[in-house]
C-alpha cells in the first residue's frame, strides 16, 4: 500500500514537514500535491493520513494543512489555515561563482541567512565558468524549504562582473575585501558582493570602489568564498540589528 501507514505518532517537539505547492488554496479546499513532492512526502518523510504539513509556494504564501488521501501516487491535502510572514528588507547576495559543490553551499547558507536575491558573478579569477541555472535554483528551492522561508529568494541570470558593479543597488553596498576595515551592518536594503577563490583581482576591487561599493573586511583570517558568503551575510545584519 502506498503511503498514510497511520501507525506514526507524532511525538513531542517534533517539527512539521514542509513540502513545495505550486497554488495553495483557502482554508477548507483541497488540492493535489505534484508527483515528485508526493513521493517525498508519502515513501521519504512517511507522513501518515491525519497528520498536518506546512505548504508553502515559494512567493509568500504558506499554509497548515492535513494529508487526508492518496490519488494515483499523489498526495491529497485539506487546508486548515493560511500563515502570516514577516517582509523581510532586501538583502541582496552577488556572488563570484566557484567550483560546484562549494558554490551550492553558499548557495544554501545565503538561504538560511535570509538573501532575497542571488546574482552569480563571472569574475577574473572565477574557475567554474557554466551557467547552472537549473540546478542552482533546486538548491535554493529545497534550502528555502528547510530553512522555514515562505519566500524563495530570487535567482537572477550569471553576470559579468562589470555589469553587477554598474547596476543601481539601493541601501548599503558592500564589497568584501581582505585587509579591509569592518563597517557597520544595516536592517535596511544592502548588497554584498563576496569575491572567488582567489578573492577579487586588485583591477576589480578599484572599480568597485569606483562604482560606489564600500570596501568591507570579514576578520584577521582569510575566508574560503562560501565561508565568506555566510559571514558577510549576517554580519551585515547582526551589525545592523545591534546599531538598532
Amino acid at each position: 500500500r502506498l503511503g498514510l501507514p497511520g501507525t506514526r505518532a507524532p511525538f513531542i517537539g517534533e517539527l512539521m514537514r514542509r513540502f513545495r505547492c505550486d497554488a495553495i488554496p483557502e482554508p477548507g479546499e483541497r488540492t493535489l500535491l505534484d508527483a515528485e513532492v508526493s513521493h517525498h512526502l508519502l515513501l521519504v518523510t512517511r507522513v501518515p493520513r491525519g497528520h498536518q504539513v506546512e505548504l508553502f509556494d515559494g512567493d509568500g504564501r504558506s499554509a497548515v494543512a492535513t494529508l487526508v488521501d492518496v490519488e494515483a501516487a499523489r498526495a491529497v491535502v485539506e487546508v486548515d489555515r493560511l500563515q502570516q510572514h514577516q517582509v523581510d528588507a532586501p538583502l541582496r547576495l552577488l556572488a563570484a561563482v566557484t567550483k560546484g559543490p562549494r558554490f551550492e553551499t553558499a548557495l544554501r547558507m545565503a538561504v538560511e541567512l535570509g538573501a532575497t536575491e542571488v546574482v552569480p558573478v563571472l569574475a577574473a579569477r572565477s574557475v567554474a565558468r557554466g551557467d547552472r541555472k537549473a540546478r542552482w535554483l533546486r538548491v535554493i528551492e529545497g534550502a528555502s524549504q528547510q530553512s522555514g522561508r515562505a519566500v524563495c529568494p530570487v535567482l537572477r541570470p550569471l553576470t559579468l562582473f562589470a555589469d553587477v558593479v554598474a547596476e543601481p543597488s539601493p541601501g548599503l553596498r558592500w564589497v568584501c575585501l581582505p585587509g579591509a576595515a569592518a563597517v557597520p551592518g544595516t536592517l535596511g536594503a544592502a548588497s554584498v558582493l563576496v569575491g572567488p577563490e582567489g578573492g577579487w583581482t586588485d583591477a576589480e576591487a578599484d572599480h568597485a570602489r569606483l562604482a560606489g561599493w564600500q570596501a568591507a573586511g570579514l576578520g584577521p583570517h582569510v575566508l574560503r568564498a562560501e565561508t565568506a558568503v555566510a559571514a558577510a551575510l549576517a554580519r551585515v545584519r547582526c551589525e545592523g540589528a545591534a546599531r538598532s
